[in-house]
């Protein structure tokens, strides 16, 4: 297999080094912006992070992932009876491609996963353990598709998909946000050693937002429309819950488009201006 090396450079200590990425990655132009996950220890001792590469080989840019974790590579009772674990998904798919993963599941999106063949789990597996994370209603979406087709030019693949690799290499997101959310809960989950408890706060992150929005759908149909500032105040006025930020309003709303109805999130509007005109109105 030959390679590109591309230098990148840690956006959180600035450390430079040249990394090899496979050429095979850049011969597929119509993914566009790459992201290559760049491990602990790649590039500098502590850090983490994802680097967008164009199919040029030149990068346009970096995401820190504040997620870490100490992963031994001795398998664990539960992995050697079959059991997919967190920490063999982060050994599997590194940190980004476990957050990518678990947004595509809530949010709806299907997976598109190229195999080596090392990997040795099936898709009614894979789709089991991502349907164990959410509430029964919003089960049997965000379907898990396995490829062992090498051939990069050969894969056709929805632009409304996530597709990625065993190799760490996300090649397609149908997504710009971060990931944050994922992030915050999977932290969460780390700090836990247990297996089994690090599925529960899985659980109870995920549905502690699914709350927020299916509240926020009761909220919406009840109005012709409602602006993002309006809505912040009383979700988190009714939910009494910590300020409501416009990321969390926009996540909502993307999980209310994609697995309820698109007509109903598309009463949140988003203009604050339009927003101040009614309050002043009122006074």
């Amino acid at each position: 297999m030959s390679y590109k090396e591309v230098e990148v450079t840690c956006p959180i200590c600035e450390k430079v080094k040249a990394i090899n990425i496979p050429d095979r990655i850049f011969s597929q132009k119509k993914f566009g912006s790459l992201k290559i996950q760049i491990p602990q220890g790649a590039v500098c001792a502590e850090h983490q992070f994802i680097a967008f590469i164009d199919t040029k080989g030149k990068v346009h840019g970096y995401e820190k992932i504040d997620v870490t974790m100490k992963i031994t590579f001795e398998e664990t009772v539960k992995e050697r009876a079959g059991v997919i674990t967190l920490r063999r998904m982060i050994l599997m798919l590194g940190t980004y491609g476990v957050l990518s993963l678990l947004h595509a599941k809530i949010f709806n999106y299907d997976t598109y996963i190229i195999i080596d063949e090392k990997f040795k789990y099936s898709e009614e597996l894979m789709n089991l353990i991502g349907d164990r994370l959410l509430p029964n209603s919003y089960r049997g979406k965000g379907k898990v598709h396995l490829l062992k087709e090498t051939d990069y030019g050969k894969i056709k693949v929805s632009k409304e998909s996530l597709l990625l690799n065993t190799q760490n290499h996300i090649l397609q997101t149908p997504w710009q946000q971060k990931l944050k959310f994922e992030q915050e809960i999977v932290k969460k989950a780390l700090e836990i050693l247990d297996e089994e408890e690090q599925l529960l706060i899985l659980q109870r992150g995920i549905a502690n937002f699914i709350k927020e929005a299916e509240y926020t759908v009761e909220i919406l149909e009840g109005v012709k429309q409602i602006y993002e500032e309006e809505l912040k105040e009383k979700l988190t006025k009714e939910l009494m819950i910590p300020k409501i930020n416009r990321f969390r309003i926009n996540l909502i709303k993307e999980f209310i488009e994609r697995t309820i109805s698109p007509k109903i999130a598309s009463k949140i509007m988003g203009d604050y201006f339009g927003y101040l005109k009614i309050i002043s109105k009122k006074k």
